[in-house]
């Protein structure tokens, strides 16, 4: 019973992620309220069936008599007893009214970012705010409710153990922000366009297909936010958008969902329809899209590659632009509002902002009718800037339309996990090389190995360290930071 039940999920799992990505993609406006039924019916479904008290009594029966499971199968012991246990604290009507309420809240959004209005978008959060709350209250059994949340996403991580690395980040980088925006601004002006639509999307796909992404196993396609799901290894579906200009552009969305999209592809086949089947956590997830954006897509050999490939499809922009200027231009660092358009150095502020404005909404320091203006105020506190409206400030992000409250810490744990993989792989392969040559099979193999093909068998955590060496810290982050834009700014 065990595992039929498990693949069944997986499957109902998957089903829910072909009906997120076709809501934000393919979906016709009349058809949205009642994708929000069809989301909804399917996830409590999938509640019945994790909650099932013969598939408690299953998971059970196994992990007492552990000992004489292989690995994989002891990981799927864990890993579906992990889900249970939150799941059977969770009434069945909850669930389905937080899957409907995502459908909603998410319309609702994309309403209030067309016509630049937070009052559409209001009362449709406030109600998935209280039911995420109640979601929390029901999880935490008293204890922290944000690590209740954090929990789905970044499995055995809790604030205390997140706030050090936070703090010790934070002491680091805001200094080195502040020093950074004293220096004169790099000429940006040949990336303003405006760039072609169809050869940007040209210049994509090709990056894409060199990175190594199997376009015989997914597909990319346009949506209001980037973002890559999709339901199996071998259907990944990513989307990008398109701007006038050529940063941040598709290019660089595009990366970032892609390293999401490679590590889908390389979860073990072995296992596919199990829980083994999937990442260990978000944040190791988006390590592998903030690697191939920022650490390769960023990168001066990456561009000594590209950039004249790039000279050739927009001429009129880019023809006899040094590679040097380019380099700045494409690493320039501002304070800015928009977290997805932000440089690497002040990324991370953009999720402190974040993560404190979740902390205070779970804890009701904060309403969401006073979001506005403590988000304008915490842009002015940590990148001097104040958002021009609502939506390039609290409305610029779709994260927790969807309910993903709890989800943003897992953005900077990727650029920690990504800065001390890079780190760790560049004594085993030459990856400057690769990019310069546009060769970047040995780079993937690296991460095929050691990363994607371990799927779920160990925690995160355990991963990262067999993998890097070392404990999560902030140390290899601003090691790469203060290498690379040390020379771009001379700081």
């Amino acid at each position: 019973m065990f595992e039929h039940r498990m693949s069944e999920i997986d499957d109902l799992q998957a089903a829910l992620a072909l009906l997120a990505w076709d809501e934000q993609t393919m979906c016709p406006p009349r058809g949205r309220e009642l994708r929000a039924y069809h989301s909804a019916t399917l996830a409590t479904t999938v509640h019945e069936r994790i909650i099932d008290e013969g598939y408690g009594e299953a998971i059970a029966e196994l992990s007492a008599n552990g000992a004489g499971l292989d690995d994989a199968k002891r990981a799927m012991v864990r890993l579906v007893k992990h889900d249970r246990d939150r799941m059977v604290r969770l009434p069945a009507e909850l669930v389905r009214e937080i899957r409907r309420q995502a459908s909603r809240t998410n319309e609702s959004w994309e309403r209030a970012r067309a016509a630049n209005d937070f009052a559409i978008y209001r009362p449709e959060l406030e109600r998935m705010v209280e039911l995420k709350i109640t979601e929390a209250e029901a999880l935490a059994d008293g204890g922290d409710l944000y690590d209740a949340l954090l929990d789905a996403y970044e499995p055995g991580m809790t604030v205390a153990e997140l706030d050090p690395l936070l703090a010790g980040l934070k002491a680091e980088l805001v200094p080195f922000v502040d020093d950074i925006l004293g220096r004169p601004r790099p000429d940006t002006s040949f990336l303003a366009g405006p760039y072609d639509r169809a050869r940007q999307e040209h210049l994509t796909l090709k990056v894409l297909a060199d990175f190594g992404f199997d376009f015989t196993a997914g597909r990319q396609d346009v949506s209001t936010h980037p973002f890559c799901g999709g339901p199996a290894i071998s259907d990944v579906r990513m989307t990008t958008r398109y701007y006038d200009s050529l940063e941040p552009g598709a290019l660089l969305s595009s990366m970032h969902e892609c390293g999401h999209g490679l590590y889908q592809q390389g979860l073990p086949a072995a296992y596919v329809r199990t829980a083994v089947a999937h990442a260990p956590s978000l944040g190791l997830h988006e390590s592998q899209s903030r690697f191939w954006e920022n650490v390769i897509g960023r990168s001066r050999p990456f561009w000594s590659h590209y950039l004249p490939y790039a000279a050739d499809l927009f001429p009129e922009h880019l023809a006899g632009v040094a590679l040097d200027d380019f380099l700045r231009g494409v690493n320039a660092v501002e304070a800015g509002a928009i977290r997805v358009d932000a440089d690497e150095v002040t990324y991370n502020l953009h999720i402190l902002v974040r993560y404190e404005l979740e902390r205070d909404i779970l804890a009701r320091r904060v309403a969401v009718a006073d979001l506005p203006e403590a988000w304008n105020a915490r842009y002015e506190a940590y990148l001097g800037y104040t958002p021009r409206d609502d939506r390039e400030g609290v409305m610029q992000d779709i994260h927790w339309s969807w309910g993903e409250i709890g989800y943003f810490a897992t953005y900077t744990l990727g650029n920690l996990y990504a800065a001390a993989i890079a780190e760790r792989m560049r004594a085993d392969v030459d990856i400057d090389a690769c990019c310069a040559a546009g060769e970047f099979g040995p780079v993937l193999d690296w991460l095929r190995e050691r990363v994607h093909s371990a799927g779920n068998l160990l925690p995160g955590d355990e991963l990262m360290r067999r993998v890097t060496g070392t404990e999560l810290g902030h140390e290899p982050l601003m090691r790469y930071l203060r290498g690379k834009y040390n020379d771009l700014y001379e700081v």
